[in-house]
């Protein structure tokens, strides 16, 4: 009897350590997984690396001499009918395409852009309704100069041959594929060496591109303020091309290793 009452008090001794053994060490199980985690950290989230990969963004920028330029030439005449005002602007625009024309401008490089007719009216005593006194008409041409050095002597020229407004001179590059090669080439590089960098100082291997997007590849023309006739009136204006920027932009994701 004795013996039977010694095993069930072993028995139950050893089950009361068991439990009390598998109490304690519970949390420091569930302690040690949320560390490895970083779940119980939110101090070090800075630190948790994205292995997912890296993304970047990459700009390449290439300085160009303009090789064309284009300006709006404006014909403005004003007459008492409307017939006399048209007639003295299709002379003046006829005479501005034919000296364009004698020097070296394309046909296709001349379009009309806009063209209006407005009508003139005086200024009213109190109580009588406005009369109309003369038509304005107004005509523009789009014209493209691809010699860019004769730039100053045609806009002199078609001052010479009835121009009397200029509306801005821009310039522009006729073809800038080559240069949007240069410009890519150069966002490209500029991408994996901000990549490479990122990498080291994250202590981390740059693995294969995953991803590679393009932005805006348009180039920004140099633009010149609208110039009067009397400006022009002076031979020789000297005009200053300059250079302009063709710029693109690569966003490029990199994997991690």
């Amino acid at each position: 009897m004795n013996s039977r009452i010694m095993l069930a008090l072993t028995g139950l001794i050893v089950a009361i350590t068991v439990a009390i053994i598998a109490y304690g060490t519970a949390p420091q199980r569930t302690t040690q997984s949320a560390e490895a985690s970083g779940l119980n950290a939110p101090n070090n989230q800075t630190a948790i690396v994205d292995t997912s990969g890296i993304s970047v963004l990459g700009t390449g920028k290439v300085h160009v001499k303009p090789n064309i330029a284009t300006t709006n030439i404006g014909v403005e005449t004003v007459a008492t009918t409307l017939a006399e005002a048209t007639s003295q602007s299709n002379t003046k625009t006829q005479a501005i395409i034919d000296k364009v024309k004698s020097m070296g401008v394309a046909e296709r490089d001349i379009q009309t852009s806009a063209y209006g007719v407005s009508p003139i009216t005086n200024q009213p005593k109190q109580g009588e309704s406005p009369k109309i006194t003369g038509y304005r008409v107004s005509n523009q041409l789009r014209v493209t100069i691809r010699k860019i050095d004769d730039v100053g002597k045609i806009l002199d020229a078609v001052v010479a041959a009835g121009a009397n407004n200029i509306y801005g001179i821009s310039f522009g590059v006729d073809d800038p594929t080559t240069f949007q090669q240069q410009a890519r080439a150069a966002a490209i590089k500029d991408a994996q060496d901000k990549a490479g960098q990122l990498a080291k100082a994250a202590g981390i291997t740059l693995g294969k591109v995953i991803s590679i997007n393009e932005g805006s590849t348009a180039p920004i023309p140099l633009m010149r303020d609208s110039i009067g006739a009397a400006t022009l009136a002076a031979p020789d204006v000297p005009i200053a091309t300059g250079e302009m920027d063709i710029s693109i932009t690569v966003e490029m994701r990199f994997a991690v290793q």
